[in-house]
């Protein structure tokens, strides 16, 4: 019998260098061209995608840096965000740092995106799952945000791809353990960046309008812009009109028949998109960014109806898929 690892698989492996050192990843490569990396002991997230070896994901210079280094206090977490196709913020909150009076103890200090992406997975496993019909690559865990007293919520992680694909399906359950009622907030952080991001690149999503960090409408919202010397660092926030939410960012001349990414997931389970534009030299990205919730800090989110509350053992479920579009495919009508 051949050894189908030689086109599709899994490989489990701990990194070494520096602030990496002791993390654990897991690669997965599906036979089409694509290839990336779960990294279990950073709130399972999805970095270091690439297609036909072409980079499909912003990282920046941070590297993939351990969770034992993991400063919470403000923006602190920058030093820690590697970006990756999918960095998790949650799920205790989304954007802002912030004080929450309304808690008990000395659990009122949340930083900028939460803890669940510098929180390692338990009950890890990894398989191929190989069929007659089917051969699939598996990676699952559960991440705990929790405290000895307050909180206990649970994000049950499974990343799947199947042979010849060229697409990775995110299934997350997020649970309540804890005694009372709690605030979720949860947000898909997913970045890219060049050589997939250049002013020729095309953003595709289903809203006509959007407005800024203020409220205020956003003409062109869609247009992407070459990187400047200047800190252009901007939020939006699209209006999605579709009960079944479909984004493309393609690059015509990427791959020399063009190269895009797309995210699929259902508009009801994710209502809010977030846009964040970096277009500055050697810091080049844009983050496309699902969320049951905006990124104006759990006090705002709380206050203004966007937090997802669940009773105790209540839980509710969402499903991310992220393809690859290639050639013909590719297009954007």
């Amino acid at each position: 019998m051949p050894d189908l690892s030689r086109v599709a698989g899994i490989k489990p492996y701990t990194l070494f260098d520096g602030p990496e050192r002791g993390v654990f990843a897991v690669d997965v490569w599906t036979g089409s061209g694509l290839r990336y990396t779960v990294v279990p002991d950073r709130g399972m997230n999805i970095c270091n995608a690439n297609y036909k070896g072409i980079p499909l994901d912003w990282s920046s210079g941070t590297g993939i840096v351990s969770p034992f280094l993991y400063d919470c206090h403000g923006w602190k977490w920058l030093r820690s965000f590697n970006g990756g196709l999918v960095h998790t913020c949650g799920l205790d909150n989304v954007g802002e740092p912030c004080i929450d009076d309304a808690l008990n103890y000395d659990n009122k200090d949340f930083g900028g995106h939460g803890r669940i992406s510098n929180t390692p997975a338990q009950e890890l496993s990894w398989e191929v799952d190989e069929t007659e019909e089917d051969y699939q690559m598996i990676v699952s865990g559960k991440c705990k945000i929790t405290s000895a007293i307050e909180e206990n919520l649970v994000l049950e992680r499974t990343v799947e791809s199947a042979l010849g694909d060229s697409k990775i399906l995110l299934k997350d359950r997020i649970v309540n353990r804890g005694y009372k009622s709690t605030p979720v907030l949860l947000l898909y952080h997913c970045n890219f960046g060049f050589p997939l991001l250049s002013a020729e690149t095309t953003l595709s999503l289903p809203a006509k309008k959007a407005v800024d960090w203020n409220g205020n409408p956003v003409q062109n919202f869609m247009k992407i812009k070459n990187p400047t010397q200047e800190n252009e660092d901007t939020v939006i926030y699209p209006e999605i009109t579709d009960v079944s939410c479909e984004i493309k960012l393609v690059n015509p001349r990427l791959g020399g028949n063009g190269i895009g990414v797309y995210m699929k997931y259902e508009a009801a389970d994710l209502p809010h998109l977030t846009v964040w534009r970096h277009y500055r030299k050697r810091s080049y990205v844009m983050g496309i960014e699902p969320g049951t919730c905006r990124v104006r800090g759990r006090l705002k989110e709380i206050k203004e109806g966007r937090a997802v509350y669940l009773e105790k053992d209540q839980s509710f479920e969402v499903h991310l898929e992220i393809g690859v579009i290639e050639g013909e495919g590719a297009r954007i009508d």
